[in-house]
């Protein structure tokens, strides 16, 4: 069988969203009123964005042996081994380059399996990628042995202003969850909105999609002024499980999210555009890269500027990713492959 043909306009918005990830990360803890307003708006959307799309492609699974082994093996494992594999690599570069001790290094690698938000620097990120298999592996049973969809909202309601109460809560005296595990639940929600949005998306003539672009938009901006006149406190920081106010995060992000999406239908209709086709089939290597590549920046004192940031935030993986698929497509690869 062929390669499954990609949906442009997905990659568009995971596009938006890397860069929205790479820029939030560039300006944290940038002095500045803009960019403290900047920063903010960025992370009211963009995590659940991804969530969102996590959930476009999700499908049910038989109460058999085959079917867990779908969910296991296709879908959680190797979210897990990249995981491991990636932050092992990171740990071991930002040893050497940050000259850190081995006893931090060692340190690192029980975080690494601990998770959520113990990991900071290279790592600060992955908090993510289990969270995100977490979510993956619940929505999948939620859809799967739960039949009526207003039941499986009833549930991804109450999970996700559970996950809202226990950001409160300690585990086991730990200030954080093992893997970020209590933001799941938060997840689980965005994920069943993304999987119903995904089945009616193509379904909703573009006139309509355009006239909410335009007042979801407004309505951004909208948030924005008021956050900025002191007079909005909703602050989204899941990785710290900061959130101000619970009813504020169900709302808002989806509103936002699906300007994101009709937006990235509208470059598609557009007639797209290359570099970000690619940059959202590789945003994966972006995730896990881009913060050790901000360590580039710090070479010379006229490259460490949180512009600069983004720039090599986004160009270094960037050149990664198009390295590893120049070497799979070559013929020494395939030789290898034959050969195995």
């Amino acid at each position: 069988m062929g390669a499954k043909k990609r949906i442009l306009w997905v990659d568009y918005a995971k596009c938006i969203g890397i860069i929205a990830v790479v820029a939030g990360h560039a300006i944290n803890n940038v002095s500045g009123k803009s960019l403290d307003v900047a920063y903010n708006a960025i992370y009211w959307w963009h995590m659940p964005l991804f969530f969102m799309m996590g959930g476009f492609f999700l499908k049910q699974i038989s109460p058999t042996s085959e079917g867990w082994a779908y969910l296991l093996g296709h879908r959680v494992k190797p979210l897990i081994k990249a995981y491991f594999l990636n932050g092992v690599i990171l740990i071991i570069l930002s040893h050497f380059f940050r000259q850190q001790s081995w006893d931090y290094t060692f340190l690192y690698f029980a975080r690494l399996i601990y998770g959520g938000s113990t990991l900071n620097n290279y790592l600060s990120v992955f908090w993510y990628m289990t969270t995100y298999a977490i979510a993956i592996f619940l929505t999948t049973l939620l859809i799967s042995y739960v039949k009526k969809a207003w039941l499986q909202f009833v549930i991804a309601i109450a999970s996700f202003f559970l996950g809202i109460q226990l950001q409160d809560m300690t585990f086991f005296g730990n200030d954080s969850f093992p893997w970020n595990a209590q933001i799941a639940l938060l997840a689980v929600f965005w994920m069943l909105l993304g999987y119903y949005v995904f089945k009616l998306f193509t379904k909703i003539p573009w006139k309509y999609k355009a006239i909410y672009a335009v007042f979801g938009l407004s309505f951004f901006i909208f948030l924005i002024y008021l956050y900025a006149k002191g007079e909005l406190d909703f602050v989204l920081w899941l990785k710290s499980s900061t959130i101000h106010t619970g009813l504020q995060a169900f709302f808002i992000p989806p509103l936002l999210c699906l300007v994101v999406f009709i937006g990235s239908e509208a470059i598609e209709r557009a007639g797209g555009f290359l570099p970000l086709k690619f940059i959202g089939q590789n945003t994966d290597i972006i995730m896990f890269y881009h913060r050790a590549a901000f360590d580039i920046t710090t070479l010379t004192a006229f490259m460490d500027h949180w512009y600069f940031r983004i720039i090599i935030g986004l160009a270094a993986p960037i050149l990664l990713a198009w390295f590893i698929q120049w070497f799979k497509n070559n013929h020494f690869w395939h030789r290898i492959r034959v050969q195995d």
